[in-house]
């Protein structure tokens, strides 16, 4: 009797221990550890800070969960537009995206609050708001879209480049062709100062810059300097009229296969290269201006901002009432230090 008992417990015990054994990393369960490929599309060009850093991001991420976790990048809109990179993590076919925020209105209008003109009395406040309330409401919109913030790469401040002549009034960007992203506050708000704004994705900037197409575009010096817009455009405006984020996400159905220990180096690796953009964005700003003089542009400095933001204002009360409401409008005014 007791050897019949004693093999009825080894049997029991048997049992769970394999039963153990199947919520182990071989089922791919969340606990267990399931090694996940993303791919992670951007726009940005590369020999960016934001570029180079996304991509050390990835090779780190893969180091410290010893494989786990391996982060494919393909910069330069390889995977096609911000717009379409976006449905293709919705809609599953791609994992991972670092998007700028105000592309994102694509999947709701509120996003496009990034795109209102001079809307941060400073650099300061703008990275602090993103850091806070301002940027916590943002990944909330993302979130109810299926997507998950791993954070915010600092994309920076946007200037007019063009043909024609300096920008120092809004009187001078009158009747300018000049290329926007694809975002219809940023028409707007462009034809608040009667120019022509044309959305456009980047990968077709250069050509139509070049043909004569367009007469101006606006980037950040980032964005000026690496694609070599310097080839096909004259003159370089600090008008610094947007200030631009990127948001890293991953699609929700990716993010809950990742264990939480591996998640937390995700968000780790992520907060360290914010950081570490910034720094290198403050580094490089003065640089990338000199670089850009010393190859042939013609940069002005002396941009009455002032006039430009009195000019632009209405659109903030247009797109309060018709999309942003008054709660998101509160906690961006609370944060913009104006």
């Amino acid at each position: 009797m007791k050897k019949i008992t004693y093999a009825l417990m080894g049997s029991l015990i048997f049992l769970l221990v394999m039963a153990g054994c199947s919520d182990d990393s071989s089922d791919g369960s969340k606990d267990g550890g399931e090694k996940v490929k993303l791919q992670l599309g951007h726009a940005l060009s590369e020999g960016t800070p934001a570029s180079d850093l996304i991509k050390d991001m990835a090779k780190e991420i893969n180091e410290k969960t010893e494989g786990r976790v391996e982060i494919d990048i393909f910069p330069n809109s390889q995977l096609g537009s911000e717009t379409e990179m976006l449905e293709q993590v919705q809609l599953g076919t791609m994992e991972s995206a670092a998007i700028m925020v105000g592309t994102m209105q694509s999947l709701d209008m509120k996003m496009a609050i990034e795109d209102l003109p001079y809307m941060w009395k400073d650099i300061d406040h703008a990275r602090e708001a993103y850091n806070g309330e301002f940027g916590d409401y943002l990944a909330n919109v993302m979130d109810e879209q299926g997507m998950k913030k791993i954070g915010y790469v600092e994309w920076g401040f946007r200037h007019i480049t063009n043909n024609k002549k300096p920008i120092v009034k809004p009187e001078d960007v009158d009747g300018l062709k000049i290329r926007v992203a694809q975002s219809k506050l940023r028409i707007d708000a462009f034809e608040e100062l009667n120019a022509l704004p044309t959305a456009m994705a980047f990968s077709e900037v250069y050509g139509a810059l070049q043909q004569g197409a367009l007469d101006a575009q606006e980037n950040p010096l980032a964005n000026i300097v690496a694609p070599k817009f310097n080839e096909v455009q004259k003159y370089l405006s600090l008008t610094g009229h947007f200030y631009n984020t990127i948001m890293m996400v991953v699609a929700n159905d990716t993010w809950d296969k990742i264990s939480d220990e591996d998640q937390k180096v995700i968000l780790a690796e992520s907060e360290r290269i914010s950081k570490e953009v910034q720094v290198q964005n403050d580094k490089v700003e003065t640089e990338y201006v000199e670089e850009l003089k010393e190859k042939g542009m013609l940069v002005n400095d002396d941009v009455d901002t002032n006039a430009f933001r009195e000019k632009m204002l209405p659109v903030y009360e247009k797109w309060e009432k018709d999309v942003f409401g008054e709660e998101l409008m509160d906690i961006y005014r609370a944060a913009s230090g104006w």
